[in-house]
């Protein structure tokens, strides 16, 4: 008996958050039609990598791939705003989507700050969750200020956290999610299933973080079906793919 009643729990614990996946277009700039292809799947975050390169803000995962013409407006600030014009202050005919864009500052952020600030700024209430309910939320990765610091900045800007950080109330209402490497708990390839130890530790720090209230992602995971149903079924929140039309479909069609 106790053991149908613990197969009956996780199962239901399962089904709870499959229905709550959302989808985390990993470095979306890559993708062959970058932020089309992740807005036409309805993905809940897309991620870009940035440089500071004089005044231009660049998307490039490193120095040596930049490219002058990859600005952050031309790949995604622009397309949004058009996209905004075109549904009358929404991001899409359906009313209720929205997603987030994830930054991820690959260095120095105090040099990035003032120029990024500058940019979003432009667009008004756009990019500000705080004044429109269906606005794009900014989440900013990688380079950060210190945490004890989040809720000085001004209240379009959120955060992606780390666990095992005390973060301080005020700092924790600014961060949007909660993320780390999946090989910090599982050295787990993507065949077969995830090892008992390693899901062990993985429920571990999904329960942690969960306990404050905030969704976690697992970047680094392998990018499978498999993992992509394990993990869930361990209760994270966030997919992190690069594999934007497979995963939408595997999910809508298995729930």
């Amino acid at each position: 008996m106790r053991k149908w009643i613990g197969f009956a729990l996780g199962l239901m614990i399962s089904i709870n958050s499959f229905a709550q996946v959302k989808i985390h277009s990993h470095n979306d700039y890559v993708q062959k039609q970058p932020f089309l292809i992740a807005y036409n799947n309805k993905v809940d975050e897309m991620e870009t990598d940035i440089f500071l390169v004089g005044d231009s803000i660049l998307v490039a995962h490193s120095k040596k791939e930049i490219n002058p013409s990859n600005t952050l407006y031309s790949l995604y600030l622009h397309p949004i705003a058009e996209a905004f014009k075109r549904h009358k202050d929404r991001v899409s005919d359906d009313k209720k989507y929205t997603f987030s864009l994830m930054i991820d500052v690959k260095e120095n952020w105090n040099a990035v700050y003032p120029s990024l600030k500058k940019e979003i700024e432009k667009y008004g209430d756009i990019f500000n969750r705080n004044k429109q309910k269906y606005a794009i939320k900014i989440v900013i990765s990688g380079s950060r200020p210190d945490h004890s610091t989040f809720n000085a900045f001004p209240k379009w800007l959120f955060f992606d956290g780390l666990p095992n950080v005390g973060y301080a109330k005020k700092d924790l209402e600014r961060v949007a999610t909660i993320s780390d490497n999946f090989s910090a708990y599982s050295k787990w390839k993507g065949d077969g299933e995830i090892p008992n130890e390693d899901k062990d530790k993985l429920r571990k720090v999904i329960v942690q973080v969960h306990k404050l209230n905030k969704p976690i992602r697992f970047w680094g995971a392998p990018d499978t079906e498999s993992c992509w149903k394990q993990l869930t079924a361990l209760g994270a929140d966030i997919i992190n793919t690069n594999k934007i039309a497979e995963s939408k479909k595997y999910f809508e069609n298995e729930f």
